[in-house]
């Protein structure tokens, strides 16, 4: 894990979190709410650096915020997520209810995000934070802390909690024990129990600036500079969306199925001059078997879109890494003339590139033509 990023403590989120720990003002309970990718996780293990470090120090900005030094030993057992006083509830696969299998699943969570904390972690089967991880922490709480150490609970992806997990928490947010500070990270405050929501000082961890991540990718993996300017431009300021769009198996190639999906994305949320804008930047525009591929990619989501908005089933779905963005997207489907409209706008397209005709025109008038297709339905 990394201990010193410029990409955490410049944010406005650090500036508070600093600040109260500084004034001795720290707050019992945190609500760590934004984007996946963004780094919630590096923020709520940093935090737990600086409240256990034994000579924090001023960091380099202007602002000279308070930030954890990484060398001593807390620092380092925390940024290696081996800290007595560190304990995190993630989402995890079912498991039959058995505690063993509970603590396995939840380590090999961890591992992932000890290598890459950024890492945007998805699964096919259904996940949850059991309520056997919930009574584990509950009663590690329950025992006597080392009085020179300030414990630390990350309850992560909180919304995907179950109700009687959160029935759990909420006690321990009410009565929460001596020099302790609880962390919940979430997508959605929303989600949450109104009581929990009360209860927690939110900090927005904000979306980062397209250099700040092509600084980061350029860092930390083998890609080119263009690579990684082109990757941050269309990751929606989430360092783990661009690290889903490097592709796993060659950290130079961008994915072209994540590339597709944010470029299916932008013909829903972006202006028109922006999608053609990335577009153009992404994509090989003489390349007609490139064209032919995402076209066929985009006829896959629509129909995953176009399904989810009638059962709202994630379980039939193709493109299951997607499941998230697919549920919110399906809404735009929820009259089925958009999925009758789009699908006979690609067909046609591919049509016409096996016909040989100007392969970024063809795209360029197709991104408009499903963009104009999208307002008149919605």
């Amino acid at each position: 894990m990394i201990p010193s990023e410029n990409i955490l403590y410049d944010t406005r989120a650090w500036a508070i979190l600093s600040r109260s720990f500084e004034l001795e003002r720290t707050a019992g309970t945190y609500l760590f709410y934004g984007p996946d990718g963004v780094g919630r996780w590096l923020l709520a293990v940093s935090f737990a650096a600086l409240l256990n470090c034994e000579k924090p120090e001023r960091s380099d900005s202007e602002a000279k915020m308070l930030v954890p030094c990484g060398q001593c030993r807390n620092c380092r057992n925390i940024f290696a997520l081996n800290f007595e006083g560190l304990q995190f509830a993630v989402p995890i696969p079912p498991h039959e209810n058995k505690p063993e299998k509970a603590v396995e699943f939840t380590a090999e969570f961890i591992q992932q995000k000890k290598q890459e904390p950024f890492r945007i972690i998805s699964d096919v089967k259904t996940q949850t934070i059991p309520i056997s991880i919930a009574r584990m922490i509950k009663k590690n709480l329950s025992l006597k802390a080392d009085s020179e150490i300030r414990r630390v609970v990350v309850f992560y992806q909180m919304e995907k909690m179950l109700l009687s997990s959160g029935d759990a928490l909420l006690k321990m947010i009410e009565e929460p024990p001596a020099d302790t500070v609880i962390i919940i990270i979430t997508s959605n405050p929303d989600s949450l129990l109104k009581t929990i929501q009360s209860r927690s000082q939110k900090i927005k961890v904000d979306r980062q600036p397209p250099q700040v991540i092509e600084k980061y990718l350029a860092g930390h993996y083998k890609v080119s500079t263009k690579k990684a300017q082109l990757v941050a431009r269309i990751s929606e300021g989430s360092v783990g969306r661009a690290l889903d769009a490097l592709g796993s198996d060659n950290e130079d190639d961008v994915s072209s199925r994540a590339v597709a999906f944010l470029l299916f994305k932008s013909l829903f949320l972006d202006p028109a001059p922006d999608t053609l804008a990335h577009m153009n930047d992404v994509l090989n525009l003489r390349d007609r078997g490139e064209a032919e591929e995402l076209l066929r990619l985009w006829q896959l989501l629509i129909r995953d879109c176009a399904g989810m908005a009638v059962t709202s089933d994630e379980g039939e779905i193709t493109n299951v890494d997607f499941a998230g963005d697919i549920g919110r997207l399906s809404g735009y489907f929820a009259d089925s003339r958009l999925t009758v409209r789009m699908t006979e706008d690609i067909k046609n397209t591919l049509a016409d590139l096996r016909l040989n005709v100007h392969i970024q025109g063809a795209l360029m008038a197709l991104a408009l033509k499903l963009k104009r297709n999208i307002s008149a339905v919605n």
